[in-house]
C-alpha cells in the first residue's frame, strides 16, 4: 500500500441543492405538483467528489468556481470544514454560484434541473495553476463544467502522467478521441446511453455498450455504473462484474460522486481495481441511505465498518 495521504485533484461543478423530497412524477408543462418537503443542501458533482474524497482519507483539492454570494460562501465554509483545501477555487464576481433543483420520489430516485452559473466559467488556466503547484496522484473530473475544461485538463494530467479518472455525468453525448488513452471513463446507464446509442439495459448490451467506449476512448478501464445490477468493468480483455450492496435507498443524490471518489482514493492507496471497486460500492450504499447531498457522504470509518458487518452477514447467510 502507498504511504501517507493520497492526493486527489478534483475538477468541476460546485453548486446549492434544492431537494424536494417524495414528488410523485415529471410534471406536464403548466402544471405544479406537490412534494412533502425540501431542504438546500451544498453539493455539485466535483464538490461532492472532493468532499468524498477528504472523508476517505485523502488530501482532497477542488478546482471550480462559485460567486460571491450567499449560496458560494455556504459551499466553502462545508467543504472547508470537511479539509477539503479551496484555495485553488475561484470566486467569480461576474456570475452566481451554480443552482440544482433535486426531485426525489419515494424510491430514493431522481431527476434534476440544473443552472450552471460560475460552472460554466471553470477555464483551463484555473486547473493549469493548482498543477504547477501540487503533485497530484489523480485527477478526478465530469461534464458539468466547459468541455474544452474537460479536454484541456486531461491534456495537462497526461503531460505530468497524473492518471485521470473521468466521472462521465450528466448524461451527454461528447466526441471522444481527445480523451483517448484516460485512465477510467464511467457513466452510469443513462450516460452510456447518452455517449454509447445503447441502452445498457441487458448483459449483453451492456457489454456491447463498454465494447463501444473502449474502442472509441481507448481507456485504461470503462466502468460502468449500474445501480442495483452492481458495476461492470472492461480492460479490453476481460469482463468484469463487481456486484454492489442491496440497501433501502432513501435519495440517491451524491451516490455516484462517493462511489468515484471512495475508488480513486482507494487505488491511489494501493488497492486493486475490483477491491477499490467494491469500496466505492460500500460507501455508495452509505451514501444512498441517508437524504442529502454532503450529508449524506460517509467517513472512511463508516465505510469499513459496513464492509466488516456486511462480511459477517454474507458468512452468516451462506453456513
Amino acid at each position: 500500500m502507498k504511504e501517507g495521504k493520497p492526493k486527489i485533484l478534483v475538477v468541476g461543478s460546485m453548486n446549492m441543492d434544492l431537494i424536494m423530497y417524495n414528488v410523485e412524477r415529471i410534471p406536464k408543462m403548466g402544471e405544479s405538483i406537490y412534494c412533502t418537503g425540501y431542504e438546500y443542501v451544498t453539493g455539485g458533482k466535483g464538490s461532492n467528489q472532493a468532499y468524498a474524497a477528504s472523508m476517505q482519507g485523502a488530501d482532497a483539492y477542488l478546482v471550480g468556481r462559485i460567486g460571491t454570494d450567499d449560496n458560494g460562501r455556504a459551499l466553502m465554509k462545508q467543504l472547508e470544514e470537511a479539509g477539503v483545501d479551496t484555495s485553488f477555487v475561484v470566486r467569480d464576481e461576474g456570475h452566481l454560484t451554480g443552482l440544482s433543483t433535486m426531485n426525489i420520489d419515494a424510491d430514493g430516485n431522481y431527476f434534476s434541473i440544473f443552472a450552471s452559473g460560475a460552472n460554466d466559467h471553470i477555464k483551463p488556466e484555473d486547473v493549469e495553476r493548482a498543477m504547477d503547484q501540487v503533485d497530484f496522484d489523480m485527477v478526478v473530473m465530469q461534464l458539468e463544467m466547459p468541455l474544452e475544461t474537460v479536454y484541456q485538463t486531461y491534456g495537462m494530467a497526461r503531460q505530468r502522467e497524473i492518471p485521470v479518472f473521468l466521472d462521465a455525468g450528466p448524461a451527454m453525448s461528447i466526441p471522444l478521441e481527445r480523451l483517448r488513452g484516460i485512465f477510467i471513463i464511467s457513466p452510469n446507464e443513462a450516460e452510456t446511453a447518452a455517449l454509447t446509442g445503447i441502452v445498457p439495459d441487458t448483459k449483453a448490451h451492456t457489454e456491447e455498450a463498454a465494447r463501444w467506449l473502449y474502442e472509441k476512448a481507448a481507456p485504461g478501464y470503462v466502468l460502468l455504473k449500474l445501480g442495483s445490477r452492481g458495476a461492470l468493468l472492461y480492460d479490453g480483455r476481460e469482463m468484469k462484474w463487481v456486484k454492489g450492496y442491496h440497501v433501502d435507498a432513501v435519495d440517491t443524490t451524491a451516490a455516484g460522486d462517493t462511489f468515484g471518489a471512495a475508488l480513486a482514493v482507494q487505488y491511489c492507496k494501493g488497492a486493486d481495481m475490483e477491491t477499490a471497486i467494491r469500496y466505492g460500492h460500500a460507501a455508495a450504499a452509505i451514501c444512498v441511505m441517508r437524504k442529502g447531498g454532503h450529508p449524506s457522504i460517509p467517513t472512511a470509518k463508516e465505510v469499513e465498518r459496513f464492509l466488516l458487518e456486511n462480511k459477517v452477514g454474507r458468512r452468516e447467510q451462506n453456513k
